[in-house]
């Protein structure tokens, strides 16, 4: 089995890091910590569970994390958030793995979402597959400033693990965590020249909500799946709402245009 680093980002992360910590215990040798000013016990924690931590100043998702893989000391590389979980069984699956005599250019695993307490089974939270066990060698991130993807042209298989996904204390944590990635959403529509109309926003809404709730089934998750649905809907609405409101700011005023 060749060797194998963990690396995750943070910042004020202290909520589940000890649970995701110790979840990788007996799975690695090496785990890298970028943290960009936590003020929690984020690093405490961390250092804790002998963890290298590097501070670095935020600079999206995408960079932040593709520099957390350039730190690993190992070309395997398990990407975790401070709110992942590896799931019991996990840790053999990826041993079992990684034992292959031909390997991939990285795995897939499952996510299981939670939320107050319980798994959420349907909607956008319900059927959830991340690839975060890779091969540095053969891929890389993104620079996306949210939403950031491994980009890999070799093969991806998928793994039996899972990881439990405690993303979310309360609604408030939620609608927080929307506000700042509707503005990050926002900022790379316009970064691409994405053209928005007016109507943008509420379609983009209703057909966030329609998917996530109906289609999807999210009301099967009872008042949590409405919740979740409602804001995903309204995150879309906030992403094109926010990127008109950019344009509008950088359109030049037309002086013969009346005010109103």
């Amino acid at each position: 089995m060749p060797a194998l680093s963990v690396v995750y980002i943070t910042c004020n992360a202290a909520r589940c890091f000890d649970e995701s910590l110790k979840s990788v215990t007996g799975l690695t040798d090496d785990i890298v910590v970028i943290d960009s000013g936590s003020t929690d016990d984020t690093l405490a924690i961390a250092a804790r569970h002998g963890a290298r931590i590097v501070v670095r100043d935020w600079r999206g998702f995408g960079p932040q994390k593709q520099f957390a893989v350039e730190h690993a000391n190992h070309d395997w590389v398990l990407i975790l958030d401070a709110d992942e979980i590896l799931l019991s069984p996990a840790v053999i699956s990826i041993r079992n793995a990684l034992t292959a005599a031909t390997l991939p250019a990285g795995f897939t695993l499952r996510r299981h979402n939670f939320f107050h307490g319980k798994r959420i089974r349907f909607g956008d939270w319900g059927k959830d597959e991340v690839l975060r066990l890779v091969d540095r060698r053969r891929g890389r991130f993104s620079n996306d400033a949210v939403h950031e993807r491994w980009l890999t042209d070799g093969s991806v298989c998928r793994l039996s693990a899972a990881i439990g996904h405690h993303s979310f204390e309360s609604y408030k944590a939620m609608l927080a965590k929307l506000d700042l990635y509707s503005d990050l959403n926002a900022r790379g529509l316009m970064a691409r020249g994405r053209t928005i109309s007016r109507y943008d926003p509420p379609l983009h809404a209703l057909a966030a909500f329609l998917k996530g709730y109906v289609f999807r089934l999210g009301f099967l998750d009872g008042s949590d799946g409405v919740g979740i649905a409602l804001a995903t809907a309204l995150g879309s609405f906030m992403k094109y709402a926010k990127a008109l409101e950019l344009r509008q700011a950088a359109a030049p005023i037309d002086p013969a245009k009346p005010n109103r």
